[in-house]
């Protein structure tokens, strides 16, 4: 089997992830924060640790500004609907995920809010910025968008945006689902309020978990209240950080797998890792880009910087004819919509959606060239 659907799980997991999988459920099981006996208080210990570790990769305030949830999606959610109130405007990018659309919407329907959508140049960034300007409202509010888009890969200028917030006193959420762990990410230097990730790609836990990282600076209301473990006599939902986000048991070994995976990009560099994909990228991208009955996307050799993403079509068959004719061959790429309408509105894909490679650390060029080769060999059967 050669696995190249990692945007939207990565595999296989470092070998320090699975090697700590026992060990973490053996050692470390018991509810955290909810017992004074010694397996509690380690496990505790080990979950702050991950609140550290995260802390110190992305330059973030403090340890309490790290709230694990369900997943990048709630997180997401989580954002939208604690923080802005009937009357407020919000600006998204044009590739964002369903996560940001979705509940944009609903909360349009219901006349909470009003958004609208900035146009993104993926080779001039100072494009991009220009339409968002002009899109920024006295009651503009919040602007949120995704450090890469899951289709594509392309990049959104998230340090160039967050300077325009941090200037005109607008709220910055990033959804980093697509690029923690592949591009460095700087919570102080690209002034981001709140930062959204999922546990398992390309920080290489397992599935079960998201972060919530804030900056401390503003308070949300909580969609979820319940048990936290503190203060536990007041019917009210703590006000502090993280207690306020985290009702109810935490998925323990997902989180604590988080760590694991981190200390594997710090080992390997983040660099390293980048690299590693993105030749991976730009390789498969000259030999499919030489292939007549293709279509691509993007030219990646003018690309300042990418998510390592890749999506193409074959002419005169759908995403998911594609992608199951490769199946057969052993190759899992995923096909269809990778739930971002916005992305497919943006790249005119919304007849068929796209095929997506998206490789990791670990897909060797030979599994690439073998990818090549079957699309080449399979092109008269298409």
């Amino acid at each position: 089997m050669i696995y190249l659907d990692n945007s939207a799980t990565t595999f296989p997991k470092p070998k320090e992830v699975y090697s700590s999988l026992v060990t973490n459920v053996r050692r470390y099981s018991a509810n955290p924060g909810r017992g004074g006996y010694e397996m509690s208080m380690d496990t505790a210990d080990k979950i702050y640790s991950v609140r550290e570790n995260l802390t110190d990769f992305f330059n973030a305030p403090s340890p309490d500004c790290v709230s694990f949830t369900l997943n990048c999606t709630y997180a997401v959610n989580t954002v939208l609907k604690g923080i802005l109130k009937r009357g407020d405007h919000v600006l998204c990018s044009d590739i964002e995920h369903n996560c940001v659309i979705r509940p944009l919407e609903k909360m349009r329907l219901n006349a909470d809010i009003t958004y609208d959508i900035f146009k993104t140049d993926i080779y001039n960034e100072n494009a991009t910025i220009s339409d968002l300007v002009g899109k920024i409202k006295p009651e503009t509010k919040l602007i949120i968008c995704n450090n890469s888009s899951n289709v594509f890969g392309f990049v959104n200028p998230i340090e160039k945006i967050g300077k325009l917030c941090k200037e005109n006193g607008i709220i910055f959420v990033v959804d980093a689902a697509q690029s923690a762990g592949v591009l460095k990410i700087d919570m102080r230097q690209m002034h981001i309020n709140f930062l959204c990730l999922p546990s398992h790609k390309s920080l290489y836990g397992i599935m079960g978990a998201g972060v919530l990282i804030s900056d401390g600076l503003f308070t949300l209301n909580t969609i979820v209240e319940g048990g936290t473990g503190s203060d536990s006599l007041n019917y009210s939902q703590p006000s502090y950080l993280p207690d306020m986000l985290e009702s109810g048991t935490l998925a323990v070994p997902a989180i604590e797998s988080i760590g694991d995976g981190l200390n594997f990009i710090r080992k390997t560099g983040l660099d390293t890792i980048f690299n590693h994909e993105r030749e991976l990228i730009l390789y498969l991208y000259k030999e499919l880009s030489e292939i007549d009955a293709l279509k691509l996307y993007a030219d990646y050799d003018k690309l300042s910087v990418f998510s390592p993403i890749l999506s193409f079509n074959i002419n005169g068959m759908s995403s998911e004819e594609a992608a199951a004719k490769l199946a057969q061959k052993g190759i899992c790429v995923r096909a269809g919509y990778h739930c971002s309408a916005l992305a497919h509105t943006k790249m005119n894909t919304l007849k068929d959606g796209t095929v997506r490679i998206s490789p990791s650390f670990f897909t060797t060029k030979k599994e690439i060239n073998y990818t090549i080769s079957t699309i080449k060999k399979s092109l008269s059967a298409f």
